[in-house]
């Protein structure tokens, strides 16, 4: 079974690396890489981007897992090609729009990175997905991590938070998918609280979905075995 992993916003496909690893060897996984991307300004737009991206490694049906904006962009791909997915996971994502507070910050974002470039916005962004605890403990990796994603282009970035800001809810696709849903959460997430989830996981007829102890927004690096165990469970029953 074909298997596509998404990324988030403000990192790139390497978030999988290792998480893959204890997944079942089965599968077939695809983790395609939007992080540099500079010249897509809606959801809709990463989406036909994925679709390019399936066509070029002829994958026909495939489940499809996203993080956070890539859960965005699973929920928009499912929307436009349903017959081409056999199961779709939020991983520390959500199927609701963002409210109008939420877009003004997505805007004030925006500003912010072009006026002060992706490093300094990284260095302040990425370690508010993570909850303290796992910081004190983890600095070196979190340092690492700001490194590595501090070279996107700041248009990659600016972009992303446009698109975020326009996209629309897709809460009929978790009611009304013939298909199962996966959702993974958190229960420190700030991006995605524990309520917003729980309200959505409510919502589905078939699914796989855990909320998971003194996880924030990566469960993929704060309790990778037990977020490796529940996607396993969900590709066991697809």
């Amino acid at each position: 079974m074909n298997v596509i992993f998404l990324h988030g916003f403000g990192e790139d496909a390497t978030v999988w690396s290792d998480f893959l690893k204890l997944l079942p060897k089965e599968h077939i996984y695809f983790c395609p890489d939007y992080a540099s991307i500079i010249n897509i300004e809606s959801i809709d737009g990463y989406a036909d981007w994925l679709k390019a991206f399936t066509e070029e490694k002829s994958i026909a049906v495939s489940v499809i897992i996203g993080h956070s904006m890539g859960g965005y962009i699973a929920l928009a791909y499912a929307e436009k090609f349903s017959k081409e997915v056999l199961g779709l996971g939020l991983f520390h994502s959500s199927a609701y729009a963002d409210n109008e507070e939420r877009k003004e910050i997505r805007l004030k974002t925006a500003r912010v990175i072009d006026q002060q470039g992706t490093a300094k916005f990284i260095k302040g962004f990425y370690p508010n997905m993570f909850p303290e605890e796992f910081k004190g403990k983890n600095a070196d990796f979190i340092e690492k991590q700001i490194e590595r994603y501090s070279y996107f282009p700041k248009e990659a970035l600016v972009n992303a938070q446009i698109a975020m800001r326009g996209r629309v809810d897709k809460t009929s696709i978790l009611k009304n998918a013939d298909y199962p849903i996966m959702i993974l959460a958190g229960e420190k997430d700030t991006f995605v609280p524990k309520i917003a989830a729980l309200e959505q996981i409510a919502l589905l007829k078939n699914s796989q979905s855990v909320v998971l102890d003194d996880v924030a927004h990566a469960g993929m690096f704060e309790k990778p075995n037990e977020s490796a165990k529940v996607v396993s469970a969900f590709l066991s029953k697809i």
